[in-house]
């Protein structure tokens, strides 16, 4: 049966990356049916489907073709609108919801009270990279007979010290992620912004290790396209990319943030030790 790549490739792409974004949403204890067709979340759809689009055109085509220039040129303006123009739009959507709700608390009667913009619009940088990477690598699965040398690479099934090789990253990727939690949370135990940063770490280690894990330890001999070296090497890219944007988007708030804090109960201290001193004169 002849088909479409072009139309087939970034539905089955857009499928895998929805349901994924609802996966995702429940490990986090959000469990939102919404996630399987709504846009916004990890990962971005919009540049997973993009991005799986370039990718067969670049396989099928070559890099010099006026198709993959098209799909390229298409990708990088999704991608931009995710980052941009739908972002913005998700930002003001919520402080609007918000001047909304002080309004209510304030008892002011509006036309339409029960007016609720949703504010997932766009994507943060974090989606956006790890939509992209799964688009990639969905475009290079449906079209591995393109892949010359690396698709025979990445088709071939390990040998058994490979495989244990893989077990043991993806496991310390696990004890690592919990590892951290326990460190962070007694050092900074009254810290909200702590409490954020380490479970963001811990959904991301515990996703990429237990899947991870389970790709290696599995055993596939009756299943060769699920015993590829793809698999565990994709988890491993998916890894780096979500622990390279926790990084980026973390190494300047989280010490501002911080600050902070420490400024804010400097100030309660302040005042509590001066309402206990006016107590004592009374």
């Amino acid at each position: 049966m002849v088909y479409n790549p072009y139309i087939v490739i970034p539905l089955a792409t857009w499928a895998v990356a929805q349901i994924a974004k609802f996966v995702l949403a429940a490990l986090r204890g959000k469990l939102d049916f919404r996630y399987l067709y709504a846009s916004g979340g990890m990962p971005s759809v919009h540049s997973a489907v993009v991005c799986s689009l370039a990718t067969t055109s670049l396989l099928l085509d070559g890099p010099g073709s006026h198709l993959f220039g098209l799909t390229a040129v298409l990708a990088a303006i999704i991608i931009y609108d995710a980052l941009g123009v739908r972002r913005a739009t998700g930002e003001q959507g919520e402080a609007i919801n918000m001047l909304m709700a002080s309004l209510d608390r304030s008892k002011i009667k509006l036309e339409q009270p029960d007016l609720r913009l949703r504010e997932v619009l766009g994507h943060k940088p974090t989606e956006v990279i790890v939509g992209g990477i799964v688009g990639v690598l969905l475009g290079g699965f449906f079209n591995y007979d393109h892949l010359g040398a690396l698709g025979l690479f990445l088709q071939s099934i390990p040998v058994a010290p490979e495989l244990w090789i893989y077990a043991g990253v993806f496991g310390l990727i696990v004890i690592a992620g919990w590892a951290q939690r326990l460190v962070l949370r007694a050092r900074y135990r009254k810290s909200a912004t702590i409490g954020r940063l380490t479970r963001r770490i811990v959904t991301a280690s515990q996703t990429v290790g237990w899947i991870g894990l389970f790709t290696v330890l599995f055993q596939y001999e009756r299943a060769s396209y699920a015993a590829w070296r793809l698999w565990p090497l994709a988890m491993l890219a998916i890894g780096l990319a979500w622990a390279i944007s926790l990084f980026a988007s973390s190494y300047r708030t989280v010490p501002e943030a911080l600050a902070a804090e420490n400024d804010q109960a400097r100030k309660l201290k302040w005042l509590r030790w001066g309402t206990k001193k006016d107590k004592s004169k009374r």
